[in-house]
């Protein structure tokens, strides 16, 4: 399910129409139309995001899970690269950088988020 679908599913179990849910996260009914119809990931503001999750109890992750997914796959790639540039450093800055980097890696294959 894409994070369009997901919007509207949640919206429509808890019986919210577009404009109610609006009121609950104070932004527009068009905002809510937006994030139920367009595929586009610049849709949401962080404040949006953290409303929707006050409201349904799911995080952004749960919520929107497949483009979660895929900036997921896109911020592991560029890691990757960065972790190949600091492998054969061993100073102070880059063992910083290694152990986040492992923090990341650790967190994307963990367990799924749960909905």
């Amino acid at each position: 399910m894409n994070h369009t679908q997901t919007v509207q599913l949640n919206r429509k179990r808890a019986a919210l129409t577009q404009g109610e849910l609006a009121d609950l996260i104070a932004v527009s009914q068009s905002s809510i139309s937006r994030a139920e119809r367009e595929k586009t990931s610049k849709m949401t503001t962080l404040e949006t995001l953290l409303g929707l999750q006050v409201v349904f109890g799911h995080s952004p992750r749960a919520l929107f899970s497949s483009l979660y997914a895929k900036i997921e796959e896109a911020v592991m790639t560029r890691a990757a690269e960065l972790d190949g540039i600091l492998r054969s450093k061993d100073d102070p800055q880059s063992n910083k950088k290694k152990q986040l980097l492992s923090a990341m890696m650790k967190r994307a294959t963990s367990q799924s988020p749960k909905i």
